[in-house]
Order: C-alpha cells, then structure tokens, then sequence
C-alpha cells in the first residue's frame, strides 16, 4: 500500500487557468486605456477581472511585468517570422506584419502607458525587453527568409537593418506621439527598408 505521504507528493499541482490570464490582460488594457499607467493598480486589475489578489501577483509580481505583458499581447502581431506566410517577396511580407500596427480600440491604450514608458526607467526598459527585441527578432526573421531567396545585399548586417524598423517605430509612437498607419507603413517599407537591405554594396 502506497504511502499517503508519497501519494500526496506525486499529485501534481493546480494546472494554470490560462483563461483566468486573459481577463486578468483584459482588465490591465481596460484600466490602462481608462487611467493611464500610474492611475492603474493591481487590486484595481484583480477587481476589474473577478480574480484574487494572490493569483494576479502569482503571475505577475509587479505592474510593471503586467503592463508590458498587457502591450505585448494586445496586437496580436506574431512574434516570429514562422507565424507569417511566405508571401514571397520581402516587401509583402513586410507590410503582411505592419509592424507597430494597433487595432482601433489600442490607441487609448498606447497613449495611457506612453508617458510612462518615457518618464520610469523601469519600464521602458521592460518595455524595451519585450516589446522592441521581440519585433527585431521578427524582423531579422523575415531578412533571413529574404536572403535565402537571394533578395538581399550581400554585405547587409542582419543584426543592424533588423532594429531600423522597430526603432523607428518606437520613435513615432513615443516620442513624436503619432500613429502608425498605413501611410507610414508603406513609406518606411519603400522608403528606408528595402533600399537599405537590397541595394548596391556599400563601399
């Protein structure tokens, strides 16, 4: 007879309410969009989500891991280059991303953490970690895909044409405080990105 101690030791634990993590994301957008950063607080998340205190700092210890996450996942963009169909050229796949692109309903949102991404170091850098590294390494994706079907500049650094879009992007948005439309979009693909990767050799 197996030991009551050994049993209770092997029980796995309580499996992750992945849907309890989406309200909780719901919520921090809401409150964000509706107060800003600073005005948001995670008793005000918990209570807007229906959730324990206890299961929102289990996920997320501080506002600052919940805020970026909350950005992050609000776009629905793809994180890596798998999750975008080979369209065939680089400048289709380009503007199948639209990088930076926000739905209609994350513009409040954006504006609401905006300030607070310029004025705390602690999470423009979050911010930085996940949000901006996470759309460079989508974008050297794409190159990759672009030179192994020969469209690229033989002597391009992947490393640095790869973070010329999100900075740009991340200048618009937080520091000239303008959308990223489609007009952008297609002016940044036209205009910078691809003469950068695919022309002539530099030198």
């Amino acid at each position: 007879m197996d030991d009551p101690a050994v049993a209770t030791a092997r029980r796995p634990g309580r499996r992750r309410d992945e849907s309890k993590d989406d309200a909780i994301l719901q919520a921090a957008r809401e409150l964000l969009a509706e107060r800003g950063y600073d005005g948001t607080t995670m008793d005000a998340v918990a209570d807007r989500a229906g959730a324990g205190k206890a299961t929102v700092y289990r996920r997320w210890p501080s506002k600052v891991q919940l805020t970026v996450d909350a950005i992050v996942c609000a776009g629905g963009v793809p994180m890596t280059a798998d999750d975008i169909p080979d369209t065939g050229t680089l400048r289709s796949d380009l503007l199948a991303v639209r990088f930076g692109r926000l739905r209609s309903d994350d513009a409040e949102l954006m504006s609401g953490v905006m300030s607070a991404v310029r004025e705390n170091p602690e999470v423009a850098a979050a911010f930085h970690e996940q949000f901006v590294r996470s759309r460079v390494s989508l974008m050297r994706g794409l190159l990759e895909r672009a030179r192994a079907r020969g469209e690229l500049r033989a002597d391009l650094d992947l490393d640095m044409a790869a973070a010329v879009p999100p900075a740009m992007i991340s200048y618009r948005k937080m520091v000239l405080g303008l959308p990223v439309d489609d007009d952008f979009v297609v002016q940044m693909v036209d205009s910078v990105i691809l003469p950068l990767v695919t022309g002539p050799p530099s030198g």
